[in-house]
């Protein structure tokens, strides 16, 4: 008995080389449209409307450490979420002292770092000393820029002569009577003056004042304005 013959199943013929050049094209750009939306949003995130543009802490700064420009970073912020002092320039901040300790993240102020330095065009050396003033008077009478003579209260000999005042505080809410350490009322502690000094001045003013057995303030005497 012959059984019918079996007819061998034939193999799937694989893709023509012109459908699978298509399927990848079409592969490919979906990926390029999938990559472009995904930018697109992050573009979106990071400056959505209403952001603002400031500088952020690279890494954890102590105080007295000087910026360099890999310290900071600009980044786009909601506005909700920025001090009102914050800064926006690098060159701002890159290049000065921090006046206080910056955590990763954090976003910079005007007040984090030193604009300035109170001796700023004196001397190569000079170093600021601070000098209580009692009298309210005299405290509110000078200001920087004035001019004066350091003066002993025990012979009124002159400690220094004619050295500049770079700072100058009021101590406004000191009472009349300053009291034998210069405290006003209420313990306040009375105005002063910065004062401009070499380190031989500074030297000079810091023994006239160990030396004053009643712990009085030094006296000071202002110069006359020069006239123009």
């Amino acid at each position: 008995m012959l059984l019918p013959r079996r007819h061998a199943s034939r193999p799937r013929s694989p893709l023509r080389p012109s459908r699978r050049a298509t399927l990848r094209r079409a592969l490919s750009a979906l990926l390029v449209c999938v990559a472009v939306a995904g930018l697109g949003y992050a573009v979106q995130a990071r400056a959505a409307p209403g952001d603002l543009a400031v500088l952020v802490a690279t890494r954890q700064l102590p105080v007295g450490s000087v910026v360099a420009a890999g310290d900071v970073d600009v980044r786009q912020l909601p506005a909700g979420a920025v001090p009102g002092t914050a800064v926006t320039d690098p060159a701002a901040v890159v290049g000065r002292p921090v006046a206080a300790v910056l955590s990763e993240g954090e976003v910079l102020t005007v007040h984090d770092v030193r604009a300035g330095s109170t001796l700023a065009g004196q001397p190569a050396g000079s170093v600021a000393v601070w000098l209580p003033v009692p009298d309210p008077p005299v405290a509110r009478a000078l200001s920087p820029g004035d001019r004066v003579d350091v003066l002993s209260p025990v012979d009124g000999a002159a400690v220094v002569t004619d050295v500049l005042v770079v700072g100058a505080a009021t101590g406004e809410g000191v009472g009349a009577s300053s009291g034998l350490l210069g405290a006003g009322a209420g313990g306040r502690e009375p105005g002063g003056v910065w004062l401009a000094l070499s380190p031989g001045e500074a030297g000079a003013v810091a023994a006239a004042r160990g030396a004053d057995p009643a712990g009085a303030a030094l006296l000071l005497a202002v110069h006359a304005a020069p006239h123009r």
